[in-house]
């Protein structure tokens, strides 16, 4: 309320969401123009700067050699299982028209970007640490031992989803091609994990009028192997619940004994029983999907619930 309110009006917030996977505030300045201020995933948000903010505040040209530091510092921090969040700003003169979209950024979606978004200046970056309960690789034993496979979707970048799977228990050193080498994305077994892009361009085929159709026999050659769907969706989500759900997989008796042969991966003799769990609005059609749907806590949604 007030003058404060009348100011803060003349702004403008574009939301985020996991197919932009960033969001931004446009707020007035004082002497004219607007300042935008963006954060989101830092391969998103370091893909749209040309600047930064380099030693005594002055903004500069950001180089190959900044760019490459400021990526090997986020890879650093998500191999520690943090999330990295890209920082950056703006400044945009009066009359700049905000709704106005990029011919040449595109979002992670490969919707057009808005122009306001791009051209921007890089802060820095924050390494967000959000540790497992101490209770969670326990709950992940006692869930192998009553038979339930766990397997983690997540919007987080590979690496950082690769540490938390690593620390539940989700994957075990074997899954690594190197046992004793480092515990990244990049040194898993083939399917072990998969962004969402790669998931869906693998488990989708396109028909003649170009629209997507679901390939049952491409998903049933993944999923045994897939411990780690990062990058993911909540359409992802629906796409396993759906997959699982009407796999007959086990009912190969010759690819059950050859997966059993060479990666001891044991398939249950009867179709997969799915429990997914989510507690976001995003979720429900997979958490609906599932054979058994957890809409997760307090904060869940009502429409998750």
């Amino acid at each position: 309320q007030g003058p404060l309110a009348e100011f803060l009006v003349e702004g403008k917030q574009f939301g985020f969401s996991s197919a932009r996977k960033m969001m931004s505030w446009v707020v007035p300045r004082e002497g004219g123009g607007y300042r935008l201020y963006s954060k989101g995933a830092q391969e998103v948000i370091l893909a749209r700067c040309t600047k930064l903010v380099g030693k005594d505040a002055e903004v500069e040209e950001l180089t190959e050699e900044k760019r490459d530091e400021m990526t090997s510092t986020a890879l650093a921090y998500s191999r520690r299982g943090m999330r990295c969040i890209g920082l950056a700003y703006r400044d945009l003169p009066d009359g700049f028209d905000l709704e106005t979209l990029s011919t040449s950024v595109k979002n992670s979606d490969g919707s057009d970007a808005y122009e306001a978004e791009t051209d921007l200046v890089a802060v820095g970056l924050a390494g967000i640490e959000d540790p497992l309960r101490e209770e969670v690789p326990d709950a992940i034993i006692k869930c192998y031992t009553a038979g339930i496979d766990v397997r983690l979707v997540t919007g987080d970048n590979p690496n950082t989803a690769v540490s938390i799977a690593f620390q539940a228990g989700i994957l075990k050193p074997y899954h690594f091609v190197d046992e004793k080498g480092e515990m990244v994305a990049s040194n898993l077994k083939s399917n072990v994990m998969m962004e969402g892009k790669t998931f869906r361009a693998t488990v989708y085929r396109t028909r003649e009028d170009g629209s997507p159709e679901f390939d049952q026999a491409a998903f049933d050659r993944i999923w045994p192997h897939l411990r780690v769907l990062a990058r993911s969706s909540p359409d992802d989500k629906l796409t396993l619940a759906h997959g699982l759900n009407q796999s007959n997989l086990y009912a190969d008796k010759a690819a059950c004994e050859k997966l059993l042969k060479d990666d001891n991966i044991k398939i249950f003799p009867d179709r997969q029983v799915i429990a997914m769990t989510g507690d976001g609005t995003n979720d429900a059609p997979a958490l609906k999907r599932a054979d058994i749907g957890f809409a997760m806590g307090l904060t869940g949604t009502q429409i998750a619930k």
